[in-house]
Formats: structure tokens, sequence, C-alpha cells
């Protein structure tokens, strides 16, 4: 009667513990899941922003006689995307203008702005909403009109 106590508390031992080694197997393996790199990212990304002015040292320069611009982003899991336009210079956020916006990604995001004969020294504030409705990206690029 005994050596069947003993066998029978060895085997709940032994299931015991191949049960704990295979729930740790299970979590190892979830873990790995999770941390796979093919999973889906849908997070709003701005990879590229640019106008068709050309560039010099970080700015977009406005040509003489040119008064409009086209503004590009390349993105990616986006809806909308806004374009600002605000001063350089400190605390100048809350006097920022909302040039347009653009919500047809299908030929990439972009905005004609014709300025006339505004002499600029200003950021574009290119903002991405998000197409999960929770995220955005933001990038900033520099305009100048340069001094005759």
């Amino acid at each position: 009667m005994r050596k069947k106590i003993l066998y029978i508390y060895l085997l709940l031992a032994v299931l015991i513990l191949s049960s704990c080694t295979e729930a740790s197997q299970i979590q190892k393996e979830t873990a790995n899941l999770n941390n796979q790199p093919n999973q889906i990212d849908t997070h709003a990304q701005l990879l590229k922003v640019y106008t068709d002015l050309p560039e010099n040292e970080g700015w977009y320069v406005v040509p003489k006689n040119v008064h409009e611009m086209t503004i590009y982003a390349e993105a990616k899991n986006v809806d909308t995307v806004l374009f600002w336009l605000a001063q350089t210079g400190t605390e100048t956020w809350s006097k920022r203008q909302l040039l347009g916006y653009d919500q047809d990604g299908s030929d990439g995001f972009s905005l004609k702005w014709e300025f006339g004969k505004q002499v600029l020294l200003d950021h574009i504030f290119i903002q991405a909403l998000g197409s999960d409705f929770s995220t955005m990206d933001d990038a900033t690029i520099n305009v100048i009109t340069p001094e005759e």
C-alpha cells in the first residue's frame, strides 16, 4: 500500500513539473510571436516632405517672380495631411495659419499654395493624421524669400 501511495505522489510530481515546463514553453513562443518583425505597423508615418522650390542649406527658396508652390508629403498609414504656415521665432504656434489639407493619398499627399507676393521667412508644418484614428506624425520645412 505504501508503494502505491509513493508511486501516486511521484506520478503527480512528474505531471505538475511537466505542465509547468509546457506553460513556460507556451509563454516563450507567445513572446516570440509578439516580437516578430513581420508584425504590421499601423502608426502614421511621414516618410518624406518637400516642395517644388529649390533648396539651399535646409531652406526652400522662393525664386523671383514665383507666387505659388506645391508641398508634397509621402506618407504611410495616413488618412489626412494638414499643411500649416507658422512664423519663425518663439511662441508663434498660436498664430499659425491652416493652408489646407489633403485626404486623398492615392496619388500621394500634396497641396498647391498660392502665396502671391507675400515675403516668406516661415515654417511649413506638415501634420499627418493616422488611418488608425489614434496616431499622427509631423515634419517641418523652412521657406524663405531672399532679399533683393
